[in-house]
Formats: structure tokens, sequence, C-alpha cells
């Protein structure tokens, strides 16, 4: 008879801490069952026996698996202990692959299952020197589990000497679905790109040109889900996201953003704000009035708006989206703000474009470290230097933007001018920023707030 190799899934759980039944958990649209069956045949698995509790919700249709049912309210032991029981005739390798675990991929299956065709007793995968699942176990080692008090620990502690395990970059083989957040970030892994996230950061670039693919509501809803979750001061979380898909909303705000053309053609924009509108009503519940002319409370809420946004611009980013940050939303704040119907002390801090890119910029670099970065003591010198230096990262950028690109927007890059001189052009005397911003100080005051 040839060897197979059987996994047995536990699933008999009530998954109280989720909140909801584990393997029908939707992950991508596709439940987490189908998922880990999925893995099994992608690894060559023979048989999947899931356990499942009396009286559970029905598994998925055309899973071809056995079910394997067990009293409700029984620990893992018992489920596995029924699944021992229920093992087919000529199996030389068992694979205890719990649904929590969902997201391992088949070559962590395949490797463990040669290592216990190899001669080891039981194989399991070493995430950064911590094991984790899926188990594989020798038909005769995993026998043991029928002892009455046995639990799979017992398995894998009594004899080190038989167990083998395997390195591996698989993070899921730790990470567990145990709780609502749980299930969020395999949602997001899943969506995710290739890159980690420090290569993320150093990968971004602004993209102003879009697909008309519109962007999925619910993935718009875990992107901001995720955003929210960056630092705010002294948890005030004082800050608001307006979403507008609508072709004539977003044709209104782009009119009020100067006009800029990628703001209409995304497929979405994104209002970020500094909100203290929350914030007065929670203090009005008790009796007390909101200090909005503090200045400090202004910088907190601006502070919080802009991890808001540079997280969800990266979180965009990771899943394959462009970006756009638009600072043009300061440049008419009240009908901004009108538009969108903001409430009192909500204001737009920044927009941003989000869709699909099709543009392909030339990354414009960043000034060189040591004028960024300081050791004990600010380092003028080092800051003053690395001036020249932002120089040539920017007269690179435009001779290969030139040269590459045809240009930047359709036009021609000055060759000649440095970081420096747009720096000057753009801030010192005659600066077009500061003219579009000049009431600025005066209208956020109109939109309540009182800047001290």
């Amino acid at each position: 008879m040839t060897p197979r190799v059987v996994a047995i899934v536990p699933a008999a759980g009530r998954g109280v801490r989720m909140g909801a039944d584990k393997a029908l958990l939707d992950l991508a649209g596709v439940p987490a069952i189908a998922r880990v069956v999925q893995t099994c045949r992608d690894a060559g698995v023979d048989d999947v026996l899931v356990v499942r509790r009396e009286g559970a919700e029905p598994l998925p249709a055309g899973l071809a698996v056995q079910a394997v049912v067990v009293p409700s309210g029984g620990e893992m032991a018992d489920s596995l202990r029924a699944a021992e029981r229920a093992l087919p005739e000529g199996v030389d390798v068992v694979v205890v692959f719990p649904v929590d675990h969902a997201l391992v991929a088949a070559d962590t299956v395949l490797a463990l299952v040669a290592a216990v065709r190899m001669g080891a007793g039981v194989a399991l995968p070493l995430f950064r020197g911590r094991p984790g699942h899926p188990v594989a176990f020798a038909r005769a080692v995993f026998a043991e589990i029928a002892e009455p008090t046995a639990v799979l620990r017992d398995l894998v502690r009594r004899a080190p000497s038989r167990v083998r395990a395997l390195p591996t970059s698989n993070p899921w083989t730790l990470a567990d679905l145990d709780r609502p957040e749980d299930h969020r970030a395999a949602v997001c892994a899943l969506h995710g790109g290739p890159l980690p996230t420090v290569a993320q950061m150093f990968a971004h670039r602004s993209h102003r040109a879009y697909a008309p693919t519109p962007v999925p509501k619910a993935q718009l809803e875990r992107l901001v889900d995720a955003a929210r979750h960056a630092s705010t001061s002294s948890w005030i979380q004082a800050y608001s996201v307006v979403l507008v898909q609508d072709a004539e909303q977003k044709g209104a705000c782009a009119r009020l953003c100067s006009g800029q053309a990628h703001i209409a053609e995304a497929p979405v924009f994104a209002a970020v704000c500094a909100d203290l509108h929350k914030l007065a009503a929670a203090c009005g519940r008790h009796g007390a009035s909101l200090q909005t002319q503090s200045l400090e409370l202004f910088l907190q809420a601006v502070v919080d708006a802009a991890l808001l946004g540079q997280n969800l611009q990266l979180a965009a980013e990771a899943e394959g989206l462009g970006a756009c940050m638009i600072g043009a939303a300061r440049n008419h704040p009240l009908e901004l703000a009108q538009l969108l119907a903001l409430p009192p002390h909500c204001f737009v801090l920044f927009g941003m474009a989000i869709g699909v890119p099709t543009d392909d910029p030339v990354p414009r670099g960043r000034m060189p470290l040591p004028g960024v970065l300081h050791w004990e003591r600010y380092d003028a010198a080092a800051a003053d230097a690395a001036i020249d230096g932002t120089d040539a990262v920017i007269r690179a950028w435009a001779a290969r933007t030139n040269a590459e690109r045809g240009g930047y927007q359709g036009k021609p890059v000055n060759l000649d001018k440095g970081w420096s001189e747009r720096i000057a052009a753009a801030w010192g005397e005659g600066s077009s920023y500061l003219a579009a911003r000049r009431t600025l100080a005066d209208e956020l005051r109109r939109l309540g707030f009182g800047l001290g």
C-alpha cells in the first residue's frame, strides 16, 4: 500500500474570542477552512480530516474532506483523539494543521512532511527561534495521542531527539486567528504587496495619473481602519477622513484645490481632517467647554491627522495603490468645509488622491541622511553641508526625469535649479504658496479654531 499523508484540521472550537466560527472566517473572499484545505492539496496531502463540533455550521460545499464530529465543549486533544481513530489505513505522516494558521503556505507543509519521511518523528516550523504550526508526525508517534491524558505538547516534548525544527520565514506559523485584530491582520496581509514595510517606505512616490478602476469600498474601509491605529496624542484621536468617490463632488474638490486634474481623475479623494468636533461634543456631555483657543490643542489635532494620513498613504501603497497628498486643500478651507459638510472645529488639513496608478515617476530621493539624523546634539554644520547634497540630488532627479520621462507633468525640468533655489522661490518673498493661504489663520478661526 502506498504511504499516505493525512492532515488533521482541528476546527471544533466556538471562536469565543474571535466572535465567530474560525473555520468560516472570510479571508479575502475565501473561508479559512478552504484556504487550509487548498494548502494541503498544493502540498500533496492525500486526505484531510476536519474536526467539527456537534451543531456547528456546515462547511462550504465542494471541499472534499472528511468531517469528524465531536461533542461540543471538548479540548483540542479530544479532537485529535477522535481524528486519530478515524485515520485511514496506510498513513505514514500526520500533519496537525489548526485552522487558526490558515495563512501558512504549502512549502512549509512540504518541508515538514519531507523531514518526517527522512526519519524525524516530529517536524515543526521555527520562526525567529519560536516553534509554531502546523506540526507533522510519524504515524507511530501520533498514535501516542490516544493515551487518555496526552496532549499535543507531550508528543513534541517527551523525546526531544526525535524532533526536527525547520526554520521558516513565514510568520503565520506563529500568528494565529484568535481575536478580531488577528483576522484584520490576516486580511491585510492577503491584500498586501510583496515589500516589507521599511522597503515600502523607501519605494514611496507621489502618483498623479490614475486608471479609472474603482477602489472597492471594503478595501477603503480596511485602509482607513488600519490608518486610524496610528499614534494619537493622549488618545484624543482628533482626526476624521471624508472619502469622496462621486465624480461631481470630486470635481468640486479639485476646483478648490488649485484645479489639480489628478484629483478628479483618481477614483478616490480622501479629505484628511484635523477634527476637534468630537472632543467638543465629549466636553459638552460633561458640562465643560473645549478650549479651542489653545495652540497646543490645535497642534495635537494637526499632528494626529498627519500621522493618520501618512499611515493611510503607506497602507494604500502596500496594497498596490498609488496616492498623492494634496496640500492645496488648505487654499480654500471654508469652501471645502462647506462642500464636505464639516461640523464646527473641523477642517481639511490635506487631501489625498488614491487609485491604481498609471504613471511611473522617477523617485526624487531625499536630503542626505546627515542633514536629518543627528547624534546627541543638533549638528548645524552637517545640516548646512547637506544642502549642497540636496541640490545635487534634485539636479540628478531633473536630468533623469527629462531623459527618461520627457519632463515632469509634460514640461522639461530646469536642470540648473537645485533644492535650495526651489525652496527660496517657493517660500521666500513672493511665495505663491503663502499668497494662496494668506488668510488661512483667519479662516481657521471662523471654522472654530481659536489659535490662541
